[in-house]
């Protein structure tokens, strides 16, 4: 049987940690150790992951101490559990956040894609939230595993060497990845209930802000990012959001901020974004020379 950990950053979750350890606790194969981090809860998230804790010896509460704010991503919680890991006999590692409801399923599935592909590194499911009554997918490119939800072969965790504690961690882990011949995958039928937006908690002109410096800390093409900035004031309707993506983005160039340095992982980005960008090109020109028959 193969063994699986998780970490998982919590602040202020009172709300949602109960029905999302509730969901883990149901899977058909449980993980043989969990650590939950509170990064400094206010509310009651600390008393209900201990009540959990007494009862099923393969959960940890670590809590750090109180802060004036929630940061985005939670690395520096993560850092503090991978710390307290031992990956002796462990196969895979999941890094899950605690507003997630998964299917009791949701696990064995994954763990058979990495089974089906033992070139898999990083894997996970769908983020589904709810609108107006029904489950919409926050979409994503298929290659891309969203940081909320992933699930690491040891040995892809290993070489990428653990996960960075930067905005935009979820996009350094997967360029690594690339660049040491492993795949990453999001598999968008495994549903997973995302009930908080990406990003809730958090000022949203910070978010934006914080992703723009990503993209500019990650080797992003000018050229993408302002096609992303683009599409952000259009999916947003809001010119405050986009301009600060753009902003955050720009200030690196000014300030000359370091990058990673490493060529292979610069390299590895762009490619891939041209690849994206000539992929929509294509597909927007078979629309344009093939367009829909109405019977």
């Amino acid at each position: 049987m193969k063994q699986y950990v998780i970490v998982t950053p919590v602040r202020d979750e009172e709300k949602y940690i109960g029905a999302m350890i509730d969901s883990i606790l149901a899977q058909k194969v449980l993980p043989s150790k969990w650590i939950i981090v509170d990064d400094g809860s206010t509310d009651r998230t600390a008393e209900i992951v201990l009540s959990y804790a007494r009862n099923f010896d393969f959960i940890e509460l670590v809590q750090l101490p109180p802060r004036r704010e929630r940061k985005p991503g939670g690395e520096d919680a993560i850092s503090q559990a991978l710390r307290r890991l031992s990956f002796a006999g462990v196969d895979y590692l999941a890094r899950f956040d605690a507003d997630l409801v998964f299917a009791p399923d949701y696990i064995a599935q994954i763990l058979a894609e990495f089974d089906r592909n033992p070139r898999l590194g990083i894997a996970g499911g769908g983020l589904y939230v709810e609108k107006n009554g029904r489950l919409e997918l926050e979409k994503e490119p298929e290659h891309h595993v969203r940081g909320a939800l992933k699930m690491y072969r040891r040995e892809c965790f290993e070489q990428i060497g653990s996960l960075s504690t930067r905005i935009g961690w979820d996009t350094i882990d997967e360029v690594n990845a690339w660049t040491k011949g492993w795949n990453t995958r999001s598999f968008t039928d495994y549903r997973v209930i995302h009930r908080r937006p990406t990003g809730g908690g958090i000022r949203a002109t910070r978010v934006y802000w914080e992703r723009g410096k990503a993209e500019y800390y990650t080797w992003s093409h000018p050229l993408f990012v302002l096609a992303k900035t683009v599409k952000n004031a259009i999916e947003n309707l809001s010119l405050l959001i986009p301009v600060c993506y753009l902003a955050g983005f720009i200030s690196r160039y000014i300030t000359r901020d370091s990058r990673i340095q490493d060529p292979a992982f610069a390299k590895a980005r762009r490619d891939e974004q041209r690849q994206r960008v000539t992929s929509f090109l294509k597909l927007r020109g078979s629309q344009s020379t093939h367009p829909l028959r109405v019977a």
